[in-house]
């Protein structure tokens, strides 16, 4: 095997063998296919890395989001009381924990140094279910103490390293303090729930409201459970239902509401984030595996089109005793250095595209190294060199002997016509789901979200001096550049909690809103929200707790509750705030993004000015948004000079300000992600296709230049030539191109599927499409005839 080797790096760079051409077209396909799919098997490799994974289950909370409605919707999250309650009253559950998100904070050492972190609150069975390797520490006990914490050991590294003892605080909770009582290994990126910092769950009143033993309601707890081995999650339902029954009188709650309330499921934790993006792995399969099949049958193409120049080595070889298995070996040998070396080149390439694919994919290159990831690629890349050297190594083998000596010529080929429309399918696919996925993106990008981002500034006060909020008003207020200043609980592209909307007895939830909370009188101004009935919050009727609903929860509250006079002036009950005055209604408006919007109705409540001032000096903790309306043609820099008035409130000056404008823009980097990888995708695979249309065209007008030659020796015309010779692709390019643009309406309308708004698949865009790709055909061929055809016809038939 060694000799073939050797063999095969002396022949790699002769003329007539286009090692160049190949290595270019499969490593540019090997590194985009590779690249794709290394990101679906990353999917798979979720949560893997904890031990006895596959006995790890998720706790799901089934139940109805309103009672109008009859499907069950489903949460992984659950409420406080429910992981200690199935492991001490289910039989087959080894364990069960749960965790409890405070989000991500800044949190400051005793040096006032500070540092970005995620934080939960955890159990003190955190590491009997889900166990990460520690550095230091007694995980039990750090987690049963109160105030007590642990870090990772990237934190912890970035703090200096020995951290045990030490006291950090939290940004957004400038009275607390947490003793550091250990440092956990790092978690790995391809995990559901990610933290920094693990907080002590008999902490949690120190944070946030108490609801570790609540069997209904506060449902925000992450719970595991490991079952016992051969266990499985449909034997644990009965115990589950006695639970229930038990803690939650489930039985008289789904008598009052007439059916079903509440259910338990468990979902395996490796399943979670794959089942969340199905629909993409599908999409990116579908992609790489086009891709990849371009670039292997266009290598194919142009390496059956080398041998042929090879016929009399072949002939030389079997005269000299060598078998057909030897001539196949001798090839298979070429392919693998041929591969050899395109892979490199692959690597090399997705090196450069590094820092495109780890902020389209959100982790790093590195953490595509696991098993679930490099064995089955390495599996794959062994198929391929098998099959790319198996039919070539055939075709060179069974070269005759007796007619490799006379000049041996391939014969009218119908399969490299087939290669070559593969490849056709292959860029019609990708050039289509390209212009689409444009589209979309455009479309959600540009689209009217029913309020205004532009000029529109905002920041937390999180971690500001209460006793400071006026002053910072005053100064963003004394700028000329800002037109407005207000304060609200959040922006519509975070998205909203939800509250219930009661029925007028009180006995009934009628629906579920987008809650988002207080406002002051100028928040709506701010966003360009009007109100369409009634009035807003600046009129001097306006009292807090006032409500403002949308359209269509007007709607719904006018369904549900008979009213016929409208909604204006109603006395409502919500849940979190008790009976409200509705003040006015305004039109609906994209909750969240496009892209995920969230359809639930949506409410804002009155909160005057001093009011809010109020209840961040009386609780530190508390925070909401300063809401800053820039005025038109504002100068650039206005974004640092809003962040020196917030720094006055700031002890730090650690003031983050962020534009709604570009926060927005920001919901649809996923998609703006999938088009630059679909954009990248299809400039591959245009490239392969010509490379391997050129290569065809270039042998086929080599084997019919006598043709040509005679053609024109008889009198016709350089056009009449190229119609004949370029109807012979087009015959073969058209059901090529009509593949290729079935495939591409099934991959878009699957994509389209995660999507309320869409942007509808018109029949134009895939008639440009196919036209394109058709022109493209014809353009190459015409070039490469053209030359052959205009060469003296003398020359062709001299040695007829």
């Amino acid at each position: 095997m060694m000799n073939f080797l050797k063999l095969a790096f002396r022949r790699l760079f002769r003329k007539g063998e286009h090692a160049f051409t190949r290595i270019i077209s499969l490593a540019a396909g090997l590194a985009f296919g590779l690249l794709l799919l290394s990101e679906v098997l990353y999917y798979y490799s979720y949560d893997s890395f904890y031990p006895d994974s596959d006995r790890i289950y998720v706790v799901h909370e089934n139940f109805k989001m309103d009672q109008s409605s009859d499907k069950l919707e489903s949460h992984p999250r659950v409420s406080g009381a429910i992981a200690p309650g199935l492991q001490a009253e289910v039989p087959g559950i080894e364990a069960a924990t749960r965790l409890n998100s405070l989000g991500d904070h800044v949190v400051y050492t005793e040096d006032l140094n500070s540092y970005d972190a995620n934080i939960s609150l955890a159990d003190e069975h955190l590491f009997d279910v889900l166990p990460i390797p520690m550095v230091s520490g007694n995980p039990k006990e750090i987690l049963k103490s109160p105030m007590t914490c642990m870090v990772s050991q990237e934190l912890a590294d970035n703090m200096g390293g020995n951290v045990v003892g030490k006291v950090i605080s939290i940004k957004n909770y400038p009275d607390k303090e947490l003793t550091i009582g250990g440092v956990f290994k790092t978690l790995p990126e391809n995990t559901n729930y990610t933290y920094d910092v693990l907080v002590s769950m008999v902490s949690t009143e120190q944070f946030t409201w108490d609801g570790t033993n609540n069997w209904m309601g506060n449902d925000r707890y992450y719970a595991c459970v490991k079952l016992n081995p051969g266990v499985k999650p449909a034997d644990l339902v009965p115990a589950v239902r006695a639970m229930q029954v038990k803690h939650q009188d489930i039985e008289k709650l789904e008598e009052e509401y007439h059916g079903i309330v509440l259910q338990y499921s468990f979902e395996p934790i490796k399943q979670i984030h794959v089942n969340n993006v199905k629909d993409m792995i599908i999409i990116l399969a579908t992609i790489a595996l086009a891709v990849l099949f371009v670039s292997l049958m266009n290598y194919i193409l142009l390496t059956m089109g080398t041998l042929v120049t090879r016929a009399k080595s072949s002939a030389i070889h079997k005269t000299c005793g060598a078998e057909t298995k030897n001539l196949q070996q001798m090839i298979f040998s070429e392919t693998i250095v041929l591969f050899g070396i395109s892979i490199v080149g692959a690597l090399l390439m997705i090196w450069a595209l590094k820092p495109i694919a780890e902020a389209q994919w959100g982790h790093s290159l590195v953490s595509l190294l696991n098993p679930y990831v490099i064995i089955p690629l390495v599996s794959l890349l062994v198929l391929l060199v098998f099959v790319t050297s198996y039919f070539p190594g055939r075709f060179f083998s069974r070269i005759p002997v007796a007619t490799a000596f006379r000049d041996y010529k391939q014969k009218r080929g119908r399969w490299k016509l087939v290669l070559l429309s593969f490849q056709f399918v292959g860029a019609t696919f990708i050039l289509t789901v390209l212009v689409i996925v444009t589209l979309q993106y455009n479309n959600m990008k540009n689209a009217d979200h029913g309020y205004v981002a532009k000029g529109v500034y905002y920041g937390s006060t999180q971690g500001m001096d209460g006793n400071k909020i006026a002053t910072v008003l005053h100064e963003l207020r004394s700028m000329p550049e800002v037109e407005s200043v207000g304060l609200g609980f959040d922006v519509p592209i975070n998205g909203a909690s939800g509250n219930n909307i009661l029925s007028m007895d009180g006995k009934r939830e009628l629906f579920n809103v987008a809650d988002f909370y207080e406002v002051d009188a100028n928040y709506l101004s701010i966003l360009g929200i009007k109100v369409d009935e009634g009035d807003d919050f600046t009129s001097n009727q306006a009292v807090a707790n006032d409500v403002l609903i949308s359209k269509k929860g007007a709607e719904l509250l006018k369904l549900n509750n008979g009213w016929t006079d409208g909604v204006i002036g109603k006395q409502i009950t919500v849940t979190e705030h008790g009976s409200t005055t509705i003040r006015g209604v305004f039109p609906d408006f994209v909750v969240r993004s496009i892209s995920d919007p969230d359809v639930r109705p949506s409410v804002f409540f009155y909160l005057p000015e001093v009011k809010f001032e109020e209840q961040k000096i009386e609780n530190p903790s508390a925070s909401f948004n300063i809401m800053v309306k820039a005025q038109e043609g504002a100068q650039d820099g206005l974004m640092d000079k809003i962040t020196e008035a917030f720094n006055i409130g700031f002890p730090l000056d650690d003031a983050e300000i962020k534009s709604l404008e570009a926060e927005q823009l920001d919901a649809y980097k996923s998609e703006k992600g999938f088009r630059n990888a679909m954009l990248i995708g299809n400039f591959i695979i245009l490239l392969v296709t010509i490379i391997g249309l050129l290569g065809y065209t270039f042998n086929e007008s080599a084997r019919r230049r006598k043709e040509l030659a005679i053609r024109r020796i008889n009198g016709a015309t350089l056009l009449d030539i190229l119609k004949a010779f370029i109807s012979d692709l087009e015959f073969v390019a058209i059901p090529a191109v009509l593949l290729g643009l079935t495939g591409a309406w099934f991959t878009a309308d699957k994509w389209m599927q995660n999507f309320a708004f869409k942007a509808p698949l018109h029949w134009g865009v895939f008639a440009a499409c196919s036209f394109f790709i058709l022109i493209l055909v014809a353009l190459i061929a015409a070039i490469n005839y053209t030359r052959t055809a205009n060469q003296n016809p003398v020359d062709a038939l001299r040695q007829e």
